[in-house]
């Protein structure tokens, strides 16, 4: 029994010898007792590993600066000593299992490290140790949270830095250790003070916080622009305002008389420049000519001439085919195309440039296509960026940006801390942000761009607890996530602004581990890592993309590290194009005329990160202003019930061969915003939408009706109609299995009323039209239906729901036919039956040069003969095909070659594919019925458009059917009511 305690013993010091030496002999440090006096220690008696010196028990071990000394193990320490701005203390300790939580009595060895209050950050971690002789090692100070001294910054701000220092007591003559901005922790008399900032013509001056540190923000007036200095201002501890006071310089717009003159056009009332904001200008053109562009523009805030750019365009000749001149942008030109015969024919190209410093907005090669418009939609602008945006128009932006996140917001179905049950909700919104720490952000600058987040956030949700997924990515010459999408359930408003606070309050933390440059594209390389986890969790939870992805980068400036950051945008944008996130970008840069590559200023990179979309782009002068001015914007109220108001269609406009309705290609979503769906009304939401409930398509014409077609109904007892049948408005992709979720913007309706066209043949399908009016609204729970409570008869419009145009109703096709760009066609001196007729037989007009319509729906995508009883396989998400309007004569020719029942009458019109070949066909099919064929009108001078529906898709000899007639191939068009 004594053998084995004396064993037990001695396997103890083994094990303590090893651990105090490192585990090898010779690794403790020689002994220094200037160094153990420094914190007052006396060394124990000196002695070797294995000697026997030691005496009393005491054994001879490592004692840090005293080196090897006599121990005696049951030594133990008190507990550490208070730490001032430390109200926390981690003591661990290590045993032969490992590294674990200590409690007293406290041994050799203990290991003590102090947790620093909110606010301070542990500057000096003495690393602290129980020693032999009952105390602790080490020194450790808790200071303010404060930048470094950064000489860079203080040169550049003028700055004079008082004594360095960490805590009070390091101060001398009751001073106190106080963050002074570049300068770091210096002593100060922290009952210093500026006084006011200086004074500066033409800018307002605002103030935020007191004493020390607080900050002068100056904002020029509107028209002006800071042209140099400072835009905010802090007062240090000498007692002065840092930086340097601003200069707000007056806009100036270019000269527009030189552009407008390249077309002979000319200004009416012309005066000498320079030109400041709301100087106006009346453009005109000689005869023969008319017009293109805004016939009056004036000078705006952001020196940029307002409305449309201009050029004078020859009247056209009989039976010419062209777009109409594209436009000559102020401080640009026509480089290239627009010259000869054929110019503008369709087809041809034209290629614009920007003079001087001026930077091209816009798409500089543009090609005019089939639909007689340009792909770029006309002259790009040449604008000058050395002015910021008028703030109070970027801040309108936003809040018309923000109003169409929050439609996605979705609304947590626990109460539990505001939060959603599941973490991957089938839809709802996913918000990134992307946050600028670079060394050039002042810490006020970051202190606004994070509060400018907050309302932005505060937007979204719509003052509710409406949550989503959010990420949050903190950049300078490293990425670093702060908040995790993929790892942190829904967040309501409260919990993420919580977060964009700590952020704040530990920012000099997060600086000092993300280095000083700016590296946008790692941070945009680390989203598209948590981009790749969430789509891939959408494909295995719905097979589906039913999120709307937000990203908003905030800036002041390009990246002068690591690839550019447009590429990375690119690479996600093409990654995801399924379901692409939108990109936003916010900056302040200061010189946006610089560059890093040549033919590639900051602008363009910083107007990149929004994929080039002016509508998601801001220049501003500062967040501070911005911020402001977006508490004093009033959410923007869309008007959403103008009619044929389309969404993104640049796959129908833009492309020379389109898909088709008929196995073709797919619409982007909220392209048609009209488009309804008919299905029966059957107890399963995934059978609803599926081959055998589908019925065909509608029309949504305002907020109670729907058109379509009446033979949708031929199967259904007339008195069952409103029990047997759901229309479904905002659809972009069919639900197929039961655990698939139909979207918040869906909406789903069982009739309050079905009204057949009296006069309706079944046989021939002449007056094939039919009304519903929208009645209880239905809504998904799980595969089943449930009524939506006080909802009944009306739908709100949306982005994604709103009504089509019909010709002889109020929806401004008649004020377009006046203009001379259309003809004109009316005169206004027409009364309105006059005005009817005239519109109705334009908008059907088959030899306008213009006779292109088009198709939508979800109908069946393969080829399909006359009669098959084969099952109907309807497309899985919406599809859209270019028509070609057919001359009469050759719809009643057609219908010779059918049967002897089907005839065409005069309530009927006939189209085919724009481009059919063997391997491209454009035709409506089963399932399409009901649904719209549309026109659109489109005014240069404005470049607004609207779709009018001229028709319902009706009846076809079989879907994408052909026959031979002397050797020619024709298809067989379809007939529309």
């Amino acid at each position: 029994m004594g053998f084995r305690r004396i064993l037990v013993l001695s396997c103890l010091l083994l094990y303590f010898v090893n651990f105090a030496s490192g585990g090898h002999i010779g690794d403790c440090p020689n002994r220094n007792r200037t160094s153990a006096r420094g914190v007052g220690r006396r060394c124990r008696k000196q002695c070797r590993p294995g000697d026997t010196r030691c005496r009393g028990g005491k054994v001879c071990l490592c004692d840090h600066e005293c080196g090897y000394s006599c121990i005696k193990l049951d030594n133990f320490c008190p507990h550490p000593p208070t730490l001032l701005n430390s109200t926390s203390i981690n003591i661990t300790r290590t045993n032969a299992s490992g590294i674990v939580q200590a409690e007293a009595p406290y041994r050799y060895n203990d290991r003590a490290r102090y947790i620093c209050d909110a606010g301070f950050t542990l500057v000096q971690d003495g690393n602290h140790m129980c020693h032999g002789r009952r105390g602790w090692t080490g020194t450790s100070i808790c200071a303010r949270n404060c930048g470094q001294y950064d000489p860079v910054l203080v040169r550049r701000r003028g700055m004079v830095c008082g004594t360095e220092c960490h805590v009070d007591s390091q101060c001398s003559n009751g001073l106190q250790c106080l963050c002074d901005g570049a300068c770091g922790l210096r002593c100060a008399n922290s009952s210093n003070d500026c006084g006011e900032a200086p004074q500066v013509r033409n800018a307002t001056l605002q103030y935020t916080g007191e004493g020390l540190g607080r900050v002068a923000n100056y904002i020029c007036d509107s028209g002006f622009y800071r042209s140099s200095g400072s835009y905010a201002r802090r007062c240090t501890v000498a007692g002065t305002w840092d930086g340097t006071s601003p200069t707000c310089t007056r806009v100036e717009c270019p000269d527009p008389s030189e552009a407008i003159g390249m077309t002979d056009g000319y200004i009416a009332d012309w005066v000498g420049g320079p030109y400041y904001p709301g100087q106006q200008f009346t453009f005109e053109c000689p005869s023969g000519y008319r017009l293109i562009g805004s016939p009056v523009r004036s000078c705006q805030t952001n020196g940029r001439w307002s409305g449309v750019p201009n050029a004078c365009d020859r009247q056209r000749r009989t039976g010419e085919v062209r777009c109409s001149h594209p436009g000559i942008p102020v401080n640009g030109e026509l480089f290239s195309g627009g010259r000869g015969r054929n110019r503008f024919s369709v087809g041809s190209t034209v290629t614009f440039r920007c003079h001087g410093r001026y930077i091209l907005v816009g798409q500089a090669v543009q090609t005019c296509m089939r639909f007689l418009q340009w792909d770029g939609q006309g002259a790009p602008q040449c604008i000058d960026p050395i002015y910021p945006d008028d703030p109070r128009e970027a801040a309108q932006r936003l809040s018309e940006n923000t109003n169409r996140i929050s439609v996605h917001m979705s609304t947590p179905s626990s109460g539990v801390g505001g939060r959603s049950i599941t973490a991957d909700h089938e839809g709802g919104n996913e918000i990134y942000f992307l946050i600028d720490f670079s060394r050039s952000v002042t810490d006020e600058a970051l202190d606004h761009s994070l509060k400018f987040a907050q309302k932005l956030v505060t937007r979204f949700a719509g003052g509710t607890n409406k949550t989503a997924h959010y990420g949050v990515i903190i950049f300078a010459s490293e990425p670093k996530v702060e908040l995790n999408s993929r790892i942190n359930r829904q967040l309501n408003s409260t919990q993420i602004i919580q977060y964009f606070i700590r952020i704040s309050q530990k920012k000099q933390e997060i600086r000092q581990t993300v280095g000083g440059g700016t590296n946008t594209g790692a941070a945009l390389n680390v989203l598209r890592g948590m981009l790749g986890i969430s789509y891939q969790t959408d494909r295995i939870n719905n097979g589906g993309n039913n999120r709307q992805r937000h990203c908003f980068i905030l800036t002041d400036g390009r990246h002068n590290e690591g690839l550019d950051p447009t590429t990375a945008v690119r690479r996600i944008l093409i990654e995801f194009v399924e379901n692409p996130p939108e990109f936003y970008s916010v900056t302040s840069c200061k010189d946006c005329s610089s560059t890093l590559v040549a033919g590639n200023t900051a602008y363009d990179e910083l107007l990149g990160l929004a994929n080039n979309k002016v509508e998601n782009f801001v220049k501003i002068s500062d967040f501070y202003s911005l911020q402001k001015l977006l508490d004093q914007v009033t959410d923007a109220q869309i008007d959403y019930s103008k009619c044929g108001q389309s969404g993104d269609i640049s796959s129908i406009t833009s492309r020379a061969q389109v898909g088709r309705v008929l196995g073709g290609r797919r619409a982007l979503d909220r392209s048609w915003p009209w488009q309804g769906t008919v299905t029966k009304h059957l107890a399963k939401v995934s059978k609803t939408y599926g081959a055998r409930g589908l019925l065909g398509g509608g029309t949504l014409v305002n907020n109670r009706w729907v058109i379509t077609a009446a033979h949708l109904f031929n199967d259904i007892a007339f008195d069952d109609l409103v029990y047997s049948i759901l229309v479904t408005l905002g659809l972009y992709k069919r639900p197929r299995a039961p655990s698939d979720r139909l979207p918040s913007v869906v909406k789903i309706f069982q009739p309050a009323r079905v009204i057949i066209h009296p006069d309706f043949d079944f046989d021939t399908y002449d007056y094939d039209i039919a009304l519903i009016q929208l009645g209880q609204e239905k809504q998904q729970r799980g595969d089943r239906w449930i009524n939506v409570p006080n909802s009944f008869g009306w739908v709100n419009y949306t982005e994604y729901v709103r009504p089509v145009c019909l010709p002889c109703y109020p929806n401004g096709v008649p004020e377009f036919l006046r203009k001379v760009v259309s003809g004109p066609v009316l005169t206004g001196l027409e009364n309105v039956n006059q005005t009817c007729r005239i519109e109705g037989n334009w908008l059907r007009d088959k030899s306008r040069s213009q006779n292109l319509a088009v198709v939508t729906g979800f109908g069946h995508e393969n080829e399909r003969r006359p009669g098959s009883m084969a099952q109907v396989r309807p497309a899985l998400y919406l599809k859209q095909g270019i028509l070609k309007l057919e001359a009469d004569a050759r719809c009643i020719a057609a219908t010779t070659r059918m049967n002897n029942i089907q005839t065409y009458t005069t309530r009927m019109l006939c189209a085919i594919g724009a481009h059919n070949t063997p391997d491209l066909v454009v035709d409506a099919c089963q399932g399409d019925s009901g649904g719209p064929i549309v026109r659109q009108v489109y005014d240069p001078e404005t470049r607004t458009s609207m779709w009018v529906q001229i028709g319902i898709v009706s009846w076809g000899w079989g879907c994408g059917q052909n026959y031979s007639l002397h050797g020619i191939t024709y298809y067989y068009p379809g007939y529309y009511t």
